[in-house]
């Protein structure tokens, strides 16, 4: 008797009959989480862009989208702001208000002029300088140190010669600080007064003015021209980089980039990634990892291991780890240094032939998914969403039938969306949706003689089409968006083509109270026109039986020998195990 169950998903390394009796020469658009064979559900249709797109990015509600390859992050200061880079100059979005993010520094120095008859006993020479703040208490680095002026006790100083503030960055005051000059002959800046950001002349009057905390941002410096690979680190630190230096911000000031912070590698950088403490470096060479609480004590150490990565689309921060695609398969870095996951699952031959220069990934349910698009051997184009399962042992991989030209997780929901057709935004595996069918082959059972199998057995149970509380949840929140917004109908071009018939209506059905669903029909239990099931099984390489009925013990056609049986389910529901016996007798003891 050949008995399969826990199943397990592919691994194209070993040829179909040296798989492990659960694993699979085919595994698509099933979810392997539990043993069991699941669909994967279909995908929510979430949003239609108004323009085509490279990278999207979900801020609360609201769908942002680029052309090209952009990095995103949310601020670790305030809820409303983004940190974007991929385009000529790093930004930053404040309610919806993109903004260089730059804050630029007051070029020209102030001038000063003392009223009053200086006391030769009792002088001292004072510095002045200022600097520019934004409506979102964004420091600029300081203007150029004023000339000194000598100074007495009870005399008046006039400052004048300020810049007006530019347009296009919400600046909106100004700080002005003074100098003071301690025994050792140290100078410092100390912070006196706050006022609206203009070019009018300022009285200082010392003895009202007294110095306060010192001057914050004399180290700063404006993030530099062509950063990207934005990433946000542990204590409010970001990094970026570009070509061979990787850059750090001021903790919990995303705006200040301080030049002595710069760490450079050998190699130009390709991308970033952080876990623990750590940030990962991948280059087009060696990979980094740096390590610090601080962006003055980070230390950088090369991993002496000749893994480059060949496309930045295709880092994904798993949490425990950062994946990236090499030359020689995919990469993990995490403490425990860099290791080739994939090494057991493809050989170097198969895992180029899939072009991993061209994946765009992002994690599901802690796996590593790559949508792909290739020309196999006989030219013909392949694509969809590769699903590597590092947690297996050995472990394995998925495939599903969708293709996208972007990808976003939600860490915080941990939802996946993917961008089709430049436009069309879509929540992958979406729990408010029905399954799909999942296509499962198993390994080719190879018997030393000739034999025949008659009776097979698939055990199973329908899978929830409409879900639980939760899908309830989600589907009312999106009939209320469609009510509030007036789009429960389906107009020409409000939505990708096959969403909903032209005239029909986008409001999904719901639980009731009483355990069915609007629509009449009871969760839990096949639906003639959703659910489908089907197993056929192969002789020699041959389709010799279908069967449709699942929990029952079908008989195969008698008199046929083989050397080699594989069955292959496609099915929408749960299927739990497979049994392929002599007969039936055989079945029943086990």
């Amino acid at each position: 008797m050949i008995r399969i169950a826990n199943f397990a998903g592919e691994i194209p390394r070993a040829i179909p009959r040296l798989l492990s009796d659960n694993y699979a020469q085919i595994a698509a658009n099933t979810k392997l989480e539990n043993g069991a064979l699941l669909p994967v559900r279909r995908g929510r249709y979430a949003y239609r862009l108004p323009q085509e797109a490279d990278t999207i990015y979900l801020d609360g509600d609201t769908w942002l989208s680029w052309e090209g390859v952009f990095d995103v992050v949310p601020a670790p200061v305030a809820e409303n702001r983004l940190y974007v880079t991929g385009g000529p100059v790093p930004q930053i979005i404040v309610d919806g208000v993109t903004y260089p993010l730059a804050v630029p520094m007051p070029l020209n120095a102030v001038d000063t002029t003392v009223t009053g008859v200086i006391n030769p006993a009792l002088q001292e020479t004072i510095l002045y300088t200022y600097t520019w703040v934004t409506d979102f208490d964004e420091e600029s680095e300081p203007a150029p140190a004023s000339d000194g002026v000598l100074w007495s006790p009870g005399l008046p100083i006039t400052i004048s010669g300020f810049s007006d503030p530019p347009e296009g960055r919400a600046i909106s005051k100004m700080r002005i600080y003074r100098s003071q000059t301690s025994a050792s002959g140290d100078t410092t800046f100390y912070f006196i007064h706050e006022r609206i950001a203009t070019a009018s002349n300022y009285v200082d009057v010392p003895a009202s003015n007294p110095i306060v905390e010192p001057l914050p941002s004399t180290d700063y410096n404006q993030p530099p021209v062509g950063l990207t690979g934005i990433t946000a680190l542990h204590n409010g630190m970001l990094a970026g980089f570009v070509g061979k230096k990787l850059y750090f911000s001021e903790p919990y000031k995303p705006h200040a980039w301080p030049e002595k912070y710069v760490l450079t590698m050998n190699f130009n950088i390709i991308g970033l990634g952080s876990f623990a403490s750590c940030v990962a470096i991948m280059t087009d060479g060696c990979p980094y990892v740096c390590q610090g609480s601080a962006p003055e004590n980070m230390t950088q150490e090369r991993i002496e291991v000749n893994l480059p990565c060949i496309n930045a689309q295709g880092i994904v921060d798993l949490g425990y780890s950062v994946a990236y695609p090499s030359t020689q398969g995919l990469v993990t870095i995490s403490s425990s240094g860099a290791v080739v996951v994939s090494a057991s699952m493809f050989t170097q031959d198969q895992w180029r032939s899939m072009s991993p220069e061209s994946f765009i990934a992002a994690q599901y349910a802690g796996r590593y998914m790559a949508a792909y698009r290739y020309k196999d051997a006989l030219g013909v184009e392949q694509s969809g969403i590769l699903i590597i399962d590092m947690a297996g042992a050995p472990p394995f991989i998925m495939r599903a039938s969708d293709d996208c030209e972007a990808m976003f997780f939600q860490l915080g929901t941990g939802r996946l969306y993917i961008l089709r057709n430049g436009r069309d935004i879509y929540e992958w595996d979406s729990i408010s949706e029905p399954f799909g069918e999942l296509l499962w082959r198993s390994k080719r059972f190879v018997l030393t003689t000739l034999d025949n199998y008659g009776c097979i057995l698939v055990e199973g149970e329908a899978a929830n089409i409409y879900g639980d509380a939760e899908t309830d949840k989600q589907r009312k929140e999106d009939n209320a968006e469609l009510i509030r917004t007036w789009k429960t109908r389906g107009p020409i071009g409000d939505a990708a083509v096959g969403i909903v018939p032209v005239g029909g209506s986008k409001i999904k059905p719901l639980i009731n109270p009483n355990g069915g669903t609007t629509d009449g029909s009871m969760p839990g239990t096949p639906i003639s026109s959703q659910d489908s099931f089907s197993a056929t099984v192969y002789a020699d390489g041959k389709p010799l039986h279908t069967i449709y009925e699942i929990n029952k013990a079908c008989r195969l056609p008698s008199g046929i020998l083989a050397k080699t049986w594989e069955i292959e389910i496609r099915a929408t529901i749960m299927v739990t195990g497979i049994s392929l016996c002599h007969s039936p007798s055989e079945l029943a003891e086990g």
